[in-house]
């Protein structure tokens, strides 16, 4: 990316939180044999590139608690509501400060491939200063990260993978340079992910503590991965159990389905690691996790994950304000077939606060603040993910059936008969599931749904070109 892909800025957006020294050491070649001479720069480092992604740009808010599920239809946007609400609700593109809020996606996502770069580039120069098992499991994690975040540039900048495979609109940078790369096609881009995350498996599973942890989310000590506190809270790392729920979540999108559900099967294989949620988890209202934490095999953290809930659900908030599934029951009772006690429904809406009507409360503060585990985060990819993926990819109808009723179960509903169509009701639990995530969007995408029942219109028309994000002109412009 011509304007964004330059060494010393990528540098400054990376570190600038972390460390002082850019204000004494004006060359970027110096600042890094600097950084990088002990172990705690690459530790500092790594730690930037998980907090970029989780910015509010990104992860934090705009692809997962905003932005995506307007698109998806899942809040209900009135005439009074702001217009960029409006127009983001309606597909229009062209309008002004969509265009705006599309570019700062496009070039968020960028500055954030160009850090994992130059990260990369510094492991290759200065890595020696690392054990092999940190090398190992850095290098993995940022693969991992670079992947995952290709990923969604295809997915929200490239046309339905499995309709139009040969397009050309990425650019992909493998490395920092000042060069603009070509656009390429997205099967190139798709493979580029597809090995980049065959690597970071390889790396992960000869060193990734998570493959011996009994449960991932448990607050493991220090002396319990040889003092090294990066070993600790590996579901806010690209671990290896991540990597194959990305897998199978990239080999779904492109099609490769027995690919998509060999991945998945490793994960539920080890599912006692990720247990499901609990009705004990709900209970306490000062410390319920309202995330289902144990579930996640990636997640963000986000600093500033309760402003935004603030911002966005607060109910104090006016009606032209707030997203919600709408000023009735309508909506959030049809997502939910009628039924509050599903853990979904119970532990994320409420009416509250003056409103007549439920409220999304998924990213409330927790009252208890000092019960800090699940505090300020937000899903990467979680194992209800890799259920649906199996449920979809599994060629045996039945064995398909018992991975979505494992899922149902799990959330307090009854299990389905033999009877049901098994794709129907594979949609109905996504739109329960992702709600405040982003992941919706992506599945009606993947699908090429030209209907979409939602909050604000009933049945809302959506045309093959209202997937995909227009290439922003800063990058079009000749290069």
């Amino acid at each position: 990316m011509k304007k964004i892909l330059i060494p010393l800025l990528a540098l400054t957006v990376l570190f600038s939180s972390c460390k002082k020294w850019l204000d004494v050491k004006p060359e970027d070649k110096f600042i890094e044999e600097e950084v990088f001479k002990t172990p705690q720069g690459f530790y500092d480092a790594l730690n930037g590139i998980y907090l970029n992604m989780a910015d509010n740009k990104l992860y934090g808010r705009t692809l997962t608690l905003e932005t995506l599920d307007i698109l998806a239809q899942t809040y209900y946007i009135s005439t009074t509501h702001s217009e960029i609400r409006k127009q983001l609700n309606n597909f229009n593109y062209a309008d002004k400060d969509v265009k705006a809020k599309i570019d700062d996606i496009w070039s968020s996502l960028y500055v954030n491939i160009t850090n994992i770069n130059r990260f990369l580039e510094n492991l290759d120069t200065y890595g020696s200063t690392l054990d092999e098992q940190t090398l190992s499991l850095m290098r993995g994690e940022a693969l991992a990260s670079r992947a995952y975040i290709y990923f969604d540039i295809l997915r929200l900048f490239a046309p339905a993978y499995t309709l139009e495979p040969e397009v050309q609109l990425i650019p992909y940078y493998s490395n920092t340079s000042y060069e603009a790369a070509p656009f390429s096609k997205s099967s190139f881009v798709m493979e580029k992910i597809i090995a980049d995350l065959q690597a970071s498996e390889a790396l992960l599973l000869k060193h990734d503590p998570v493959l011996s942890l009994t449960k991932v989310d448990q607050t493991v000590g220090t002396i319990d991965v040889g003092n090294k506190p990066f070993l600790q809270f590996r579901n806010y790392h690209f671990n290896y159990f991540a990597v194959k729920g990305l897998q199978a979540r990239v080999h779904l999108y492109a099609g490769n389905k027995s690919e998509a559900l060999k991945a998945a099967t490793t994960v539920i294989e080890a599912k006692s690691k990720f247990p499901w949620v609990k009705s004990s988890d709900l209970s306490e209202v000062s410390i319920i996790n309202r995330i289902f934490s144990m579930e996640l095999l990636f997640a963000f953290e986000s600093p500033r994950l309760y402003t935004s809930y603030e911002a966005l659900f607060n109910p104090a908030l006016d009606d032209k304000t707030i997203l919600s599934a709408g000023t009735t029951t309508r909506f959030i009772n049809q997502v939910y077939e009628n039924w509050e006690n599903d853990y979904r429904y119970s532990s994320s809406w409420r009416v509250d606060g003056g409103k007549t009507y439920p409220v999304f409360l998924k990213y409330k503060d927790l009252s208890n603040i000092n019960y800090r585990n699940y505090r300020y985060t937000i899903a990467g990819i979680r194992l209800s993910e890799v259920f649906l993926i199996a449920a979809e990819c599994e060629p045996n109808t039945t064995k398909g059936l018992a991975y979505l009723n494992e899922l149902r179960q799990n959330r307090n509903c009854e299990i389905l008969s033999t009877e049901v169509n098994l794709t129907d009701n594979i949609k109905k639990e996504y739109r329960k599931e992702f709600y405040g995530e982003g992941q919706l969007w992506y599945y009606y995408k993947r699908n090429d749904l030209r209907t979409i029942s939602g909050a604000t219109t009933t049945n809302k028309a959506v045309s093959k070109d209202n997937y995909t994000f227009p290439v922003p002109l800063s990058e079009t412009d000749p290069r």
